[in-house]
């Protein structure tokens, strides 16, 4: 590393469990992050100032006012500008070495590196969750998800290849439930998204360290009961998507 870099990252080169061969797994890393909004922009501020070293964002949206209250990685004069532009510039200015692949269009499995080390979702629809969970099936590559509606947010890593009978999303969500609400219906509390992003973040920097983050664990948070918990899932031999294409 750099002397710049050294300087940059030195509280990881003293966590023991990153150090140096650490934070040159996090440079070399390749990540895909599909939304800009409230989760994925702040997981690709919390990656890219712990040194991922190439982020590819996917997101067709414009920067809206009412996006302010929790999309914090945006400022006022961001509105109306497309939101992978913005985010592209902010991350510029706090980790010019972070390379941004910044794609101003929804995610498609045409588009996407398959080379990325893991993929996360910041996304609020059934629909692409389903997508990208196939996609990161057939690839081989993790796929962490997320959720958040009023106070609450969720979080699960699924697809871990070399894992036996690891589940996949649609393990955990077959179909999309028929009164599905997102922010937009129920509203969201700005702090809640900040965690539940910092945790899929957190899972990430853990796997592309090689410290085995525990596949098919979902973690709920309940920010006004101040309480977090873990359910455990198993594979569904009756899945739609992986009890098909692992048997492929």
């Amino acid at each position: 590393m750099t002397p710049q870099q050294l300087e940059r990252y030195k509280r990881h080169l003293l966590v023991k469990e990153i150090g140096g061969p650490g934070q040159q797994k996090l440079l070399r890393a390749r990540i895909i992050i599909v939304g800009a909004g409230a989760l994925g922009g702040q997981m690709a501020i919390t990656l890219a100032a712990a040194g991922i070293g190439f982020i590819q964002i996917f997101d067709d949206d414009r920067v809206d006012l009412s996006n302010l209250q929790r999309q914090t990685h945006f400022v006022t004069s961001d509105v109306g500008a497309l939101k992978v532009d913005a985010l592209k510039a902010r991350i510029a200015s706090l980790n010019p070495g972070v390379e941004i692949g910044a794609v101003s269009e929804r995610w498609s499995p045409e588009h996407s590196m398959g080379d990325a080390n893991i993929i996360l979702d910041g996304t609020d629809n059934f629909e692409s969750r389903f997508e990208i969970n196939r996609w990161s099936r057939q690839a081989g590559i993790p796929f962490v998800s997320g959720a958040v509606a009023g106070w609450q947010g969720q979080s699960l890593l699924v697809n871990v290849p070399d894992i036996e009978a690891c589940p996949c999303y649609q393990c955990y969500v077959p179909e999309a439930p028929p009164q599905a609400g997102d922010c937009n219906d129920r509203g969201v509390v700005g702090a809640v998204t900040t965690l539940t992003a910092n945790h899929m973040a957190m899972i990430a920097l853990q796997y592309i360290l090689g410290l085995q983050p525990k596949p098919g664990r979902l973690w709920l948070m309940d920010g006004l009961g101040d309480r977090t918990r873990n359910i455990a899932l198993s594979q569904d031999p009756n899945c739609p998507v992986c009890s098909i294409l692992d048997s492929a």
